[in-house]
């Protein structure tokens, strides 16, 4: 059993990313129909929902959405690239500070999660500690040490949840609507943009399998067939 969960991890892990990687890269060689960077197409769709202040930088820490400094930021080749993937995230991210700009109720009560979460990041550490104390102890310190790092992998797990509804919206029900309506991307790209969307959408739902796949993991280790008080 344990075998079996650590073999779905790795997988879990690889191929969302292995599937991402390369839906990228082959769209990143694509050109746009609209024939503009992602940069000006998300500074265009910005503008058409009133969001000025709003910028678009490039960077080097991966696309996202920064509700703090209100930025929609690219990395390099999505901000002055004028390919199909360039385009579909730029409009991918704009549709996070669409949700930013709407008080989006999965967006707030993430933001206001988040705090907790990052709390949250020692579980996987504790739970590795709490595993090391059972070589040394036979009190009941490394039962409640493993119970408080399982309950913070699952607060991981629920934040992760709780991301997913987030990155659909911001994908097919605002970034697909934009791109068509806005003609950003022709009939003929309309699927191929879906399936960039479906791909980094998929890394979040892995993401969250990952997570649970491990909570079960660890509770097995540390409580099956263990019997001390």
């Amino acid at each position: 059993m344990l075998t079996l969960l650590w073999i779905t991890g790795i997988i879990l892990i690889i191929l969302p990313q292995l599937w991402v990687r390369s839906t990228l890269n082959k769209y990143s060689n694509e050109p746009s129909s609209v024939g503009r960077t992602g940069a000006e197409v998300a500074r265009e769709i910005l503008n058409r929902h009133g969001l000025t202040t709003v910028t678009v930088e490039a960077t080097n820490q991966g696309d996202h959405y920064d509700p703090q400094n209100k930025s929609v930021r690219l990395s390099e080749n999505f901000y002055h690239g004028k390919s199909l993937a360039a385009v579909t995230v730029a409009a991918h991210e704009c549709g996070h500070a669409i949700q930013d700009a709407e008080n989006y109720g999965f967006m707030k009560l993430r933001a206001l999660v988040t705090p907790v979460v990052q709390v949250c990041q020692f579980g996987p550490m504790l739970l590795v500690f709490s595993l090391m104390l059972t070589a040394f102890l036979t009190s009941p310190i490394w039962k409640i040490t493993a119970i408080i790092g399982l309950f913070m992998y699952i607060g991981i797990f629920f934040f992760q949840v709780l991301t997913l509804p987030v990155e659909l919206d911001a994908s097919f029900v605002r970034a697909v609507p934009v791109l068509e309506g806005s003609g950003y991307i022709s009939n003929d790209e309309k699927e191929n943009a879906k399936k960039i969307l479906q791909a980094c959408a998929f890394t979040y739902v892995a993401a969250a399998l990952f997570s649970l796949v491990e909570i079960i993991r660890w509770a097995l280790i540390l409580f099956s067939n263990r019997n001390r008080n």
